[in-house]
C-alpha cells in the first residue's frame, strides 16, 4: 500500500528546511506520495517548534486538531517541541493518538521509525543537503549553520539545538548550484547566527564573505538575503561586500532586542546601545539605501517604563523600515526565567502595542520616502489580473515587511519573472508600484 504523507511545518524557515529534509525521506514515488490534502493522509507529520510559550500552544493546538479531525491518520511529531518535551509528550499523548515522538538526536533514524509504522523499510538518513523542497520554484533557503551559542538570557535555541557548527562550504555551494540548476533566481541565507558562519573552522580563511562571494559566482541567481544577523558579527568587511555586490540586497535583519544597556546586559547580548548606534551610522555611511528590519522583546524581567522610553527613542533615532516585536516568554533553562520581577502579562502587551503603533508611523513615513525608487523585482504571486506581489531589496519571503503590490496595467507574468520598477504609492506597510 502506498502511504500518503503530509507534513506541517511550525516556526521558522529554518524549520521549513528541516522539513525538506524529512520529505526527501520519503522521496519514493512507489511507496509513498507526498499530499497537502490532510484527508486523504495516511500519515501527518508534524514538525514543531519549541522557542516561546505562543509557538509551544500552537504546537499543542495542532496536534490536538490532527487527532479529532484525521482519527484514521498515523500521527508523527518531531522538531524543538519534542526535544524539549519528549517525556512529557509521551505521557500526554497515547500511542493511538500520536504514534512516535521523534527529537533532534533522532532524526538520524526518522526514515526507519517512520517506515516501521507501516511495516515498510526505509534505510535513508536524514540529511539537511537532501531536500525536497517546498518553496516556489524561483527561490530557496541556504541553510548555513545548526546550533547557537550565545545563549542569550530569554533563549532556549541553544539548549535545544546544541552549540553553534557550521555546515561544510563545499557542500553548501554544491546545494546552491543544485538549487540554481533547478531554477532558483532568489537564495535566501538563514541561521541562528547567520554572521558567525566560518568561526568554528581550524580554516580561519572561511568565513561568511568569502561564503557569499562563491554564491554570487553562481549562474542563475539573481538575489541574495541574508536573515539573523547578530549586531556583533556584522563587520565592515560585510557591509563593504553587501554594497559592492550585484547581487546582494541591501537588506540587514538584525534583530537587536532592546536599545536599554540595562536590559541588553541582563539579556546577555554582547552589544551595547552604543554599538548598535555605531553599527548603523557605519551601515548608513557604506551602503547605499539600506533596508533595516529588527526584532525586539519587551516585557523582559526588570523592564521599567523608562527602559521602554529608552528603547522607543532609539527606534525614532533609527528608524527601521520594518519591526517586529515579542512579548517576553519565561523559558525554563534560561537565565531570564531566574530573574525577578517578572513583568504582568498586561504591561507586557501594552508595551508591545505601544511600540507597534510607534512603528506604524516610522513605517509609513518611510514608505512616502520610496516613491519614485526603482528596483529590480521577482513576481512572487498573482492577486488579479492586473495586480501581483513583487519580492526585491525592501522586502522578505514572511509576513512582516508588507507587501509591494504591482499595478500590470494587464500585463500578464509568471511567478519568477524578474521585472524592473517603480514605486508609485505608498501605505503604512504596503507599497504600489509599475512596471519600467
Amino acid at each position: 500500500m502506498k502511504i500518503n504523507i503530509t507534513l506541517i511545518t511550525l516556526g521558522c524557515d529554518k524549520n521549513t528546511v528541516d522539513s525538506e529534509a524529512i520529505l526527501a525521506l520519503f522521496n519514493d514515488e512507489n511507496e509513498y506520495k507526498i499530499t497537502s490534502n490532510l484527508s486523504e493522509a495516511n500519515l501527518i507529520i508534524i514538525n514543531t517548534c519549541g522557542f516561546i510559550l505562543d509557538a509551544k500552544k500552537e504546537a499543542i493546538d495542532t496536534i490536538f486538531s490532527c487527532i479529532n479531525n484525521y482519527p484514521n491518520a498515523k500521527i508523527v511529531v518531531t522538531g524543538c517541541l519534542v526535544e524539549r518535551y519528549k517525556k512529557e509528550l509521551e505521557e500526554e499523548f497515547t500511542k493511538e493518538e500520536v504514534s512516535l515522538f521523534i527529537s533532534l538526536k533522532e532524526y538520524k533514524n526518522m526514515g526507519r521509525l517512520i517506515s516501521n509504522l507501516f511495516n515498510k523499510e526505509n534505510t535513508k538518513e536524514f540529511d539537511v543537503f537532501e531536500r525536497m523542497r517546498s518553496t516556489k520554484k524561483y527561490s530557496a533557503f541556504l541553510k548555513i549553520s545548526e546550533g547557537c551559542s550565545n545563549f542569550c538570557g530569554f533563549c532556549a535555541i541553544p539548549f535545544i539545538r546544541g552549540k553553534y557548527h557550521s555546515f561544510d562550504f563545499n557542500s553548501l555551494i554544491n546545494e546552491a548550484k543544485k538549487m540554481a540548476s533547478e531554477g532558483v533566481k532568489e537564495l535566501i541565507i538563514i541561521s541562528q547566527d547567520t554572521g558567525r558562519y566560518g568561526r568554528d573552522f581550524k580554516d580561519k580563511n572561511i568565513n561568511l564573505v568569502t561564503l557569499l562571494k562563491e554564491l554570487e559566482k553562481i549562474e542563475g541567481i539573481e538575489f541574495i538575503r541574508l536573515l539573523y544577523l547578530y549586531p556583533d558579527e556584522v563587520s565592515d568587511e560585510l557591509i563593504d561586500f553587501i554594497n559592492n555586490s550585484e547581487k546582494m540586497t541591501h537588506y540587514f535583519d538584525i534583530p537587536i532586542q532592546h536599545a536599554s544597556n540595562k536590559i541588553l546586559k541582563s539579556m546577555l547580548r554582547k552589544d551595547t546601545k552604543e554599538d548598535i548606534l555605531s553599527l548603523y551610522k557605519r551601515i548608513k555611511e557604506k551602503v547605499k539605501e539600506p533596508i533595516f528590519r529588527t526584532t525586539l522583546i519587551v516585557g523582559y524581567p526588570q523592564e521599567s517604563e523608562e527602559d521602554i522610553e529608552e528603547l522607543k527613542e532609539f527606534i525614532k533615532e533609527i528608524k527601521f523600515n520594518h519591526l517586529g516585536v515579542f512579548t517576553y516568554s519565561k523559558e525554563e533553562g534560561t537565565y531570564g526565567a531566574l530573574l525577578k520581577e517578572q513583568v504582568e502579562e498586561e504591561i507586557k502587551e501594552k508595551r508591545k502595542n505601544e511600540i507597534m503603533e510607534l512603528q506604524a508611523h516610522i513605517s509609513y513615513e518611510l514608505n512616502k520616502q520610496e516613491i519614485g525608487k526603482t528596483y529590480k523585482a521577482l513576481i512572487v504571486k498573482k492577486v488579479s489580473d492586473s495586480e501581483y506581489y513583487l519580492r526585491c531589496g525592501y522586502n522578505a519571503p514572511d509576513d512582516i515587511d508588507g507587501n509591494i503590490i504591482l499595478d500590470s496595467k494587464g500585463k500578464i507574468y509568471n511567478e519568477g519573472d524578474i521585472v524592473n520598477i517603480r514605486i508609485t504609492n505608498s501605505f503604512v506597510y504596503d507599497l504600489l508600484a509599475e512596471v519600467i
